[in-house]
C-alpha cells in the first residue's frame, strides 16, 4: 500500500511538472459610464445599451434622459455642480462651442486618432458642427438638413403642378390654396420661442435667400439695410397680415406643426428632413402618402444641416486608460460603424425611426435605401444634405445665449412689436455684447 501511495505521488510531481498551473487570464475591469440624453425613444436607448454590454459586459452604462427643452441647461448645471456630471452624453451644434470652452467636453480625436479617418465618411456639416478649434468633439447621434415640406395632393388641387420655388411664389399658391377654401391657413411653422429648431427654420430661410449672418470674423451683417434677415422677417410679417400663415404658428413647437400637416390642416411646412417618416407614416397622418420635400425656396436654396452628436466629457480621460477604452467603445459602438462595421445604432434610428444620419456609407445600405424609399425622395434628400446644406454660422461660445434672445426678438418683429430693421439691430447689439465679453 504504501509503495503504491509512492508511486501516485512521483506522478502527481511529474504531471505538475509538465503541466504547471496557469494562472487565471485576465479580465478586464470593470467601468461605469453615466449616460445622459434628452427624452426621445428611450425603450430603444435601453435596448442599444442592453446589446452594447452584451458585447462589452466589463461596461456599466447608467442612463439618465431629461426633457429636450431642458436638456441644456440641465447638462450645464451638472457639469458645474459636478456631482452628477456626465462621462458621455448627447450634445448638439449650437452648445459644442460654449461646453468646449468652458472645457466640460473633450476632443475626441486628442485621445482617439482614429476619429480623423472616420470623419471622413461624415457629411461635411456635420463634421463642422462637431469641430471647436480644429479638433472634433463628437461622433454623430443624428444629422439633417432643414427641409421644405409639402402637401402634393392639396398643391395639385389647387392647380399647381410643382411646389414653390421662391419665396414670393409660395405666398402666391397659398393665397390660391386659401381663396379656393381648400386650407385655411397654407401655411405653418414651429415658431414658438421655446422651441430650439425654430432658430434653425429661420436661418434656413436666410440662407435661401443667399445670405449670411456674419463676416468672416464673426462680426454681424444681418443688420445692413435689405439684408436677407430683414427680408425673412419681413416675408414673415406678409404671410401674417395675408391671413396665410397660421397665427397659432408663433405659438407652435414643431410637433404642434407637424400636428397641424399630418391632419392636413396645413400645406406647406419647414422642419428637419427626417420629419417626412412620421408625416408619410399611414398610422401616424391622415395625409400620409401625399407629403413631398422640395428645395428650399429662394434664390440660392441652401438650408441649415445640424447635427446632434455623442460627446465625452473632461472627466473621463483624467479617470485613466480603462475609462478612455470603455468610452471609446461606446462613441464607436453607438456613433460609428462599431466593431463589426455594422452601425449597429445608427443603422438602427434610420430603420426604426427615420431619423437621418451622417454617416455617408449608409447611403449604400440597401435596407435603408428600401424603407427610406417608402416615404422621401432619396436621391433628392442625399443631393439636399451634400448640396445645398451647410452648418448654422456664428457658432462660438456665446450662440446658445444670443439664440435665445434672438427667438425673442423675432417674436415681437413677427407680432409687429418693433420693425424688422430695429430687431436685426437688436440682435447684432447683442451678438457685440456677448462678443466683447
Amino acid at each position: 500500500m504504501k509503495g503504491r501511495l509512492l508511486i501516485w505521488l512521483a506522478v502527481l510531481v511529474l504531471m505538475v511538472s509538465l503541466f504547471p498551473v496557469l494562472p487565471a487570464a485576465h479580465a478586464a475591469p470593470q467601468v461605469s459610464l453615466n449616460f445622459m440624453v434628452w427624452t426621445f425613444a428611450v425603450d430603444t436607448i435601453q435596448e442599444n445599451i442592453k446589446r452594447f454590454q452584451q458585447r462589452y459586459p466589463n461596461i456599466n452604462v447608467r442612463l439618465t434622459d431629461y426633457n429636450w427643452g431642458q436638456f441644456p441647461d440641465t447638462i450645464v448645471a451638472n457639469f458645474v455642480g459636478g456631482s452628477n456630471a456626465p462621462d458621455v452624453l448627447y450634445s448638439s451644434d449650437h452648445w459644442l462651442q460654449q461646453w468646449a470652452a468652458a472645457g466640460w467636453i473633450a476632443p475626441l480625436d486628442d485621445y482617439f486618432p482614429q476619429v480623423k479617418e472616420m470623419a471622413k465618411s461624415f457629411s461635411q456639416y456635420a463634421v463642422e458642427g462637431m469641430s471647436y478649434k480644429g479638433k472634433i468633439y463628437g461622433l454623430p447621434y443624428y444629422a439633417d438638413p432643414m427641409a421644405f415640406f409639402y402637401n402634393e395632393a392639396i398643391v395639385k388641387k389647387a392647380g399647381f403642378s410643382l411646389p414653390p420655388s421662391t419665396w414670393e411664389e409660395l405666398l402666391q399658391q397659398a393665397k390660391v390654396i386659401k381663396e379656393k377654401g381648400l386650407v385655411k391657413y397654407p401655411i405653418g411653422f414651429g415658431f414658438s420661442q421655446q422651441e430650439p429648431f425654430s432658430i434653425e427654420v429661420f436661418i434656413s430661410m436666410v440662407y435661401s435667400r443667399g445670405g449670411d449672418l456674419f463676416d468672416k470674423d464673426m462680426n454681424p451683417v444681418f443688420d445692413r439695410p435689405g439684408s436677407a434677415t430683414i427680408k425673412a422677417i419681413e416675408w414673415v410679417r406678409d404671410a401674417l397680415r395675408a391671413g396665410v400663415l397660421d397665427p397659432e404658428t408663433l405659438q407652435w413647437d414643431g410637433v404642434q406643426a407637424g400636428n397641424a400637416m399630418r391632419a392636413g390642416n396645413q400645406v406647406y411646412s419647414i422642419s428637419r428632413a427626417s420629419a417626412l417618416w412620421s408625416f408619410n407614416n399611414p398610422q401616424q397622418s391622415k395625409e400620409a402618402g401625399n407629403f413631398k420635400i422640395a428645395l428650399m425656396p429662394g434664390s440660392t436654396h441652401q438650408t441649415v444641416g445640424f447635427v446632434r452628436f455623442y460627446a465625452m466629457s473632461s472627466q473621463v480621460p483624467k479617470r485613466g486608460k480603462d475609462a478612455l477604452d470603455a468610452a471609446w467603445n461606446f462613441l464607436n459602438y453607438f456613433g460609428g460603424p462599431g466593431p463589426d462595421n455594422s452601425y449597429p445604432v445608427v443603422r438602427r434610428w434610420a430603420l426604426d425611426f427615420g431619423l437621418g444620419f451622417a454617416q455617408m456609407p449608409l447611403f449604400r445600405d440597401t435596407d435603408i435605401l428600401l424603407s427610406f424609399g417608402k416615404w422621401v425622395d432619396v436621391p433628392l434628400l442625399q443631393r439636399i444634405g451634400q448640396r445645398y446644406s451647410k452648418v448654422k454660422q456664428g457658432l462660438t461660445p456665446w450662440f446658445a445665449q444670443w439664440d435665445v434672445f434672438t427667438r425673442a426678438e423675432l417674436q415681437k418683429a413677427y407680432l409687429g412689436q418693433q420693425s424688422p430693421d430695429q430687431t436685426a439691430k437688436n440682435m447684432a447689439a447683442k451678438w457685440n455684447e456677448l462678443k466683447r465679453k
